[in-house]
C-alpha cells in the first residue's frame, strides 16, 4: 500500500504548473533527484537565485519536499519534516522556509539534519501555502473524524458516569425499602410514603420523573425525591429497633 507521504508527493508531482518560470524551477530541482545523496547546496542555491515570483518560491518548496520531505499518516500522528545529509543544505532550506513565513524547528537525527513541524494546523498551513491542497484536506478530514470520535467518547463516558451515579442513588433507597419489606415494617409508613416506596422498589430502572407519573395524582420529580428522602430517614429509625 502506498504510504501517505508517497501519496502526497505523487499529488504534488502531478499538479500542473502553468507559469513557465515556476515550472522551470520545479523541474530543475527534480532533475537532481539521482544526486540527492550528494551535497547539492550550491546547485540548489543557484536555482533559488533564479526565482522570479512568489509562485516560483512555491514551486521551489514543492520540489524540495518531493526530494527531501516526508509527512506521516495523520491517522497515526502529525509530523512533517525535511531531512538532509549536509548541514549547509539544511541551513539553506531553513532560511527559505523562514522567508516564506514557515516556522520549522531544527534537530539532528541519526547523522541527518532535520527541519520539522508537529502541529497539525501548521502542517495544513504549509501544504496550503505550497498549493498541496489535497494533502491539507486529507489532514483536515482526519482531524474532523478524530475530534468527532473524541467528542462521542467524552459524551459516552459522561453518560456512563451519570448512569452509575443514578444507579447508586436508586440502590440506596431500594436497599432500605427492601429491608422494610423483609421486616414487615413497610406497613408502618404513611400511605403516600408506603405507595411511593413500593413503586420505587418495583421500578428501580425508572427516573424520578417517570416514577412520579405512576402515582395518582401524579407527583413531580422534586416531590418524589422529597418522599424518598423521608422514607430513607424513617427506615433508618424503624430498623434501629431490630
Amino acid at each position: 500500500m502506498e504510504s501517505f507521504s508517497k501519496k502526497v508527493k505523487t499529488q504534488i508531482e502531478n499538479d500542473e504548473i502553468k507559469k513557465k518560470c515556476c515550472r522551470r524551477i520545479f523541474t530543475s530541482i527534480l532533475e537532481l533527484r539521482s544526486e540527492k545523496k550528494n551535497d547539492l547546496t550550491d546547485k540548489i542555491s543557484e536555482i533559488y537565485k533564479n526565482i522570479k515570483c512568489e509562485n516560483c518560491t512555491v514551486s521551489f518548496l514543492k520540489a524540495i519536499f518531493v526530494l527531501y520531505g516526508s509527512v506521516t499518516d495523520p491517522e497515526k500522528t502529525y509530523h512533517l519534516d525535511f531531512s538532509f545529509s549536509h548541514e549547509r543544505m539544511c541551513e539553506l532550506i531553513e532560511s527559505v522556509l523562514a522567508d516564506f513565513g514557515c516556522d520549522f524547528k531544527r534537530t539532528v537525527r541519526k547523522d541527518k539534519f532535520v527541519l520539522y513541524i508537529k502541529d497539525s494546523s501548521a502542517i495544513e498551513e504549509f501544504f496550503v501555502s505550497i498549493g498541496a491542497n489535497a494533502a491539507a484536506f486529507d489532514i483536515m478530514n482526519v482531524k474532523i473524524v478524530h475530534e468527532f470520535r473524541n467528542s462521542v467518547n467524552r459524551q459516552v463516558n459522561c453518560d456512563t458516569a451519570n448512569i452509575e451515579k443514578q444507579l447508586q442513588a436508586v440502590k440506596k433507597y431500594t436497599d432500605a425499602i427492601g429491608k422494610l419489606i423483609e421486616t414487615g415494617k413497610i406497613d408502618s409508613l404513611p400511605t403516600e410514603l408506603r405507595e411511593t416506596a413500593v413503586l420505587r422498589y418495583e421500578n428501580d430502572q425508572l427516573s424520578l420523573t417517570d416514577l412520579g407519573k405512576l402515582l395518582n395524582p401524579q407527583v413531580s420529580k422534586s416531590g418524589i425525591k422529597h418522599r424518598l428522602d423521608k422514607i430513607l430517614a424513617l427506615a433508618e429509625e424503624l430498623l434501629k429497633t431490630d
